[in-house]
């Protein structure tokens, strides 16, 4: 199966169904960081080898209630000291430092933003961010991690203590929620494929008609800022039809502010990969050659994108993997060298396996005849043998120790022929000059 090209995110499947993006930088931000205030500490941040210092955290107010798709700001703050300074710095994912994350109590899932200077001085300031916080936020939120870097590059990390002033208390009503399905299921080759659902309020179930929505794929679900580029009708539902398909993610939401230089933010969203049956084509630069000629198998496989694929040959009634461990190139193309060693008609074709029945991708039967210059082919579908891209036997030779019995069994029938033929020249009659 192809590996997934979409870069690596968080994406939190909540109670109904519904995913949450939570930008990268929220599960590890890297652990090298380069701050841009300075590209060469100074010899006092040179010689300083301790990390800023946080003080405390507030988060205001600490209780909100929203509604709908309404939003309503939380500002975090921070104070931090440092001899030589905090910096604003870059992490290796293009995310911001300081900043802090936020966890919701009693689950894995997790949101955060960057930090700026707000007041005071590097030395000793005040950092914050103001939040929009969704509806879809429902619970206890707590600080958990706090993430900031010095002109000296020492880095602090910390889980701030619990406390009331890292708490946010969010009472969400009127739940925003989304369906989606791809279609057709599997797709099929690189045909077009509908993104289609429905956005609704969970406590009621009525739609959320005329709402503006972003339509993305692949990495940009869960990278750069998402604009809405769609909009709901009437009766909140939603249709997208790309003119060619992919195995690529593919995502719906509604979207908010986003408090990361890198990552989307999202009011609700949904997301999930197409099943994609891959249409494969194969043909022979030769179809009848002698032992030992090399043949050369090629074609495509739709959608184009590295696919894992296996030669199989036809041998009795089954097939059998001759090659594996292949791999499309990114534009789909293969290119598979065979090269038979004994006389036969031999049955290839190229499958793109799959754990799914449905997602099997076959390509059709590619027939080489293989015969002895002036002979013919053996009849039959996997006689042939034959090495496959250098490696291992697509069939077995035809050996064995019968060539003597064969000569002596030839000798008599001649020797029983010749004395058939002066029996007959005695019983023939003479003819006479006027024919009797």
């Amino acid at each position: 199966m192809r590996v997934w090209r979409m870069a690596a995110t968080a994406l939190l499947l909540l109670p109904g169904g519904v995913l949450v993006a939570a930008p990268p930088a929220t599960a590890a931000p890297s652990a090298t960081a380069t701050p841009s205030a300075t590209a060469t500490p100074s010899p006092a941040a040179a010689a300083d080898q301790t990390p800023p210092v946080l003080v405390d955290v507030t988060v205001s107010p600490d209780a909100v209630s929203v509604s709908g798709v309404d939003l309503v700001p939380v500002t975090v703050t921070v104070h931090l000291t440092d001899d030589t300074g905090v910096v604003e710095a870059s992490e290796m994912d293009g995310g911001s430092l300081p900043y802090v994350g936020l966890r919701l109590v009693g689950t894995d899932r997790t949101d955060g933003a960057e930090l700026s200077l707000t007041a005071g001085t590097p030395q000793d300031g005040t950092w914050s961010a103001t939040i929009h916080v969704p509806s879809t936020w429902n619970g206890t939120w707590e600080v958990h991690r706090l993430v900031a870097t010095d002109a000296a590059w020492n880095r602090l990390d910390v889980d701030p203590p619990a406390s009331a002033d890292t708490r946010l208390e969010v009472t969400g009503t009127h739940r925003p929620a989304v369906t989606m399905r791809l279609t057709p299921n599997p797709l099929v080759g690189d045909g077009p494929l509908t993104v289609a659902g429905r956005f609704y309020y969970e406590d009621t179930g009525e739609g959320i008609g005329n709402q503006p929505i972003f339509f993305g794929t692949d990495n940009l679900c869960v990278e750069y800022h998402s604009e809405p580029n769609g909009t709901t009708k009437a009766d909140g539902t939603f249709s997208r039809t790309y003119p060619k398909g992919d195995s690529y993610l593919k995502c719906v939401g509604i979207t908010r502010p986003s408090n990361s230089r890198v990552a989307p933010s999202y009011i609700v969203v949904t997301a999930d990969h197409p099943r994609v049956k891959p249409t494969v084509t194969a043909k022979a630069n030769r179809t009848t050659v002698t032992p030992g000629t090399t043949v050369t198998i090629t074609g495509e496989v739709k959608p184009d994108a590295g696919w894992n694929i296996e030669l199989q040959q036809l041998q009795g009634r089954t097939w059998r993997k001759v090659a594996a461990d292949l791999t499309s190139g990114d534009r789909g193309a293969y290119r598979i060298p065979i090269t038979p060693k004994t006389p036969g008609t031999l049955r290839y074709r190229v499958v793109v396996p799959s754990e799914d029945p449905a997602t099997v991708g076959v390509s059709e039967v590619v027939t080489v005849r293989v015969s002895t210059p002036g002979g013919e082919p053996s009849p039959g579908g996997g006689g042939g043998g034959g090495t496959v891209g250098g490696g291992g036997t697509g069939g077995l030779p035809i050996t064995g120790p019968a060539t003597a019995p064969l000569v002596a069994g030839g000798g008599a029938l001649l020797i029983v022929g010749a004395g058939l033929m002066l029996l007959a020249r005695r019983r023939r009659p003479i003819s006479t000059p006027d024919g009797r």
